[in-house]
């Protein structure tokens, strides 16, 4: 981002840092090289020097780039990152998998813990643009709009998080209560921003339910999701 905000994790709930259905944009007509760009979720791998070299999109489909990229962020060697990546699908003649990477912005990835304190976990609001599973099960995502502006000084930071309030068996199925957790920080609304978080839900045993709440400019909604 060019404006003077990041984001950060509410470490006050020992979370990890900080995405309807997601639209995968591909352009089919004519055959030039902007024809074939396309837009997805994925689980992206670096390389050895911290550049991203591969991915697997929530497709399910696995990618391999023509070329390592370099971000500002993705300076871990050998390790896993989640990114809504863009890219062209048919940079290698027909094989789609052998992709030219183009962009990748970071999506937030937050393990959901139980906050020791609750009422220190700030639900400032957010906007909700949308929310889905993914097509290979792994994940809830968020679209969010974040209200951002310049701010006057480098503890005007915002933060976001999530709780685990609970964790209900009925009936054999088993539902977990979670609160997704956001704190201005100081910062100035003066804009909106997209920002992208992904829950794992791998782990969840098969048939249980995600049910998601959060504060937005509209009041308080409430999403569920069955693994």
């Amino acid at each position: 981002m060019t404006l003077k905000t990041t984001f950060h994790i509410i470490a006050l709930v020992g979370l990890l840092f900080f995405s309807t259905s997601c639209s995968n944009t591909s352009y089919e007509e004519g055959d030039s090289k902007l024809s074939y760009l396309r837009t997805d979720l994925a689980d992206a791998t670096t390389d050895s020097q911290g550049r991203l070299s591969a991915a697997t999109t929530d497709d399910g489909v696995s990618l391999t780039f023509t070329r390592p990229m370099q971000t500002s962020w993705s300076n871990a060697a050998d390790s896993l990152c989640r990114v809504l990546l863009n890219y062209n699908m048919y940079a290698n003649g027909a094989d789609s998998n052998v992709v030219e990477p183009l962009a990748a912005k970071i999506v937030y990835t937050l393990q959901p813990a139980k906050p020791s304190v609750q009422t220190q976990a700030a639900t400032d609001p957010v906007s909700l643009v949308s929310a889905w599973k993914s097509k290979n099960g792994n994940y809830v995502n968020l679209r969010l709009g974040l209200k951002t502006g310049k701010a006057s000084g480098d503890d005007q930071r915002q933060s976001i998080g999530l709780a685990l309030d609970s964790t209900v068996t009925s009936d054999g199925s088993t539902t977990y209560c979670l609160r997704f957790l956001h704190s201005q920080g100081g910062v100035p609304e003066y804009y909106t921003t997209d920002a992208y978080v992904s829950i794992p839900i791998k782990q969840m045993t098969t048939g249980s339910k995600v049910r998601l709440s959060l504060n937005t400019y509209n009041g308080w909604v409430t999403r569920e999701f069955t693994r």
